[in-house]
């Protein structure tokens, strides 16, 4: 992209959510080159959305418009005219819980309503926020991970028809994640109590959703397509075990944590509860894989670290466990 250009406009779903507001300020923070922002969000008037012009009131790049990933017309209107798209899909229903396994098909029908409107209205650079294929990396023994799996199966739609536009982003484990009971809690006696269903020497990568993933889709927005067109990059940081992820908080906050596992039948009952009950062996699955990923590979153990190739195209790292607890002054579970 020409910097002395006019500025190009970029589409952001999910506004409002972490990853948007992340790609928001990221792409409004870079000033060669310049971009526009129509953030899409299904409510501009929630009160997401008015914390997010008030934070970024200052800055007249940035105009919320009314769009929902269910409802095509409404993506050929939001996209018309832009010359890139940010998408990202949420895992869970935003009209119901998912009480059947079969209401994960959503994500299909969101994919399959962005990529058509972004044909229809000649998006030249679509950035999505995808997931690896699981059933795949564990040679099909686990084969209900569908909130990974379905999202692969739209990232593969856009590359195949629309090879010269898209380019892939695969955040790993989001540190928000530790809001969620299941994750975390916070015992009686005041213990921060890191909680998930694998032992404590298991690795995972994890990233910041609301930084990490809006600096990488601003690089790769700035180098477009032309050099990014077809590439999926991983967002992962440095591993960290779920054991030392207590010690890390204990030092920074100096509150007392712990790591104890948790059974998987009691992560699956507090999901379950939380997603509904359709989503239940999907996350007992997906932490039935993490438990068994190969040490040696990034990316949920799916990718060889030789084929991330973000460092050399866009110069930039993801946040350490440490510099999230910092970002976010996050102090544990209340």
């Amino acid at each position: 992209m020409d910097s002395a250009s006019q500025p190009l406009t970029i589409a952001v779903l999910g506004a409002t959510g972490n990853q948007g507001r992340g790609v928001i300020r990221a792409l409004l923070a870079k000033s060669s080159p310049l971009f526009h922002i129509r953030g899409i969000t299904r409510d501009p008037n929630s009160p997401a959305a008015r914390h997010l012009i008030q934070e970024l009131s200052h800055n007249d790049r940035l105009q919320l418009v009314t769009a929902d990933v269910y409802d095509p017309s409404s993506l050929d209107r939001a996209f018309a005219g832009v010359h890139g798209v940010f998408a990202m899909i949420e895992d869970g229903s935003p009209k119901r819980k998912i009480e059947f396994e079969d209401h994960l098909k959503h994500v299909l029908k969101a994919g399959r309503n962005i990529l058509d409107a972004a044909k229809s209205c000649r998006v030249q650079h679509l950035v999505f926020s995808s997931l690896p294929n699981l059933t795949s990396a564990s040679n099909s023994s686990l084969t209900k991970v569908f909130h990974f799996d379905y999202k692969h199966e739209v990232a593969q739609w856009m590359l195949d028809e629309l090879p010269d536009t898209t380019t892939i982003l695969y955040p790993a484990y989001f540190f928000t994640n530790l809001f969620w009971q299941q994750y975390c809690r916070r015992e009686a006696d005041g213990t921060v109590r890191f909680c998930s269903p694998v032992p404590g020497d298991t690795w995972a990568d994890w990233v910041d959703p609301g930084y990490d993933i809006g600096i990488f889709a601003a690089e790769v927005f700035a180098l477009g397509p032309q050099k990014t067109k077809t590439k999926v990059y991983p967002i992962v940081g440095r591993k960290i075990r779920f054991d030392e992820m207590a010690k890390v908080f204990e030092r920074v906050t100096g509150q007392k944590a712990v790591f104890e596992p948790t059974t998987l039948d009691e992560w699956g009952a507090v999901v379950s509860a939380g997603m509904g009950k359709g989503f239940e062996e999907d996350a007992r699955q997906m932490m039935e894989w993490t438990a068994v990923a190969p040490r040696e590979k990034i990316c949920y153990g799916t990718m060889d670290p030789a084929e991330d190739t973000s460092w050399e195209d866009l110069g930039v790292k993801v946040s350490s466990f440490e510099e999230w607890i910092r970002r976010s002054g996050w102090s544990g579970p209340k």
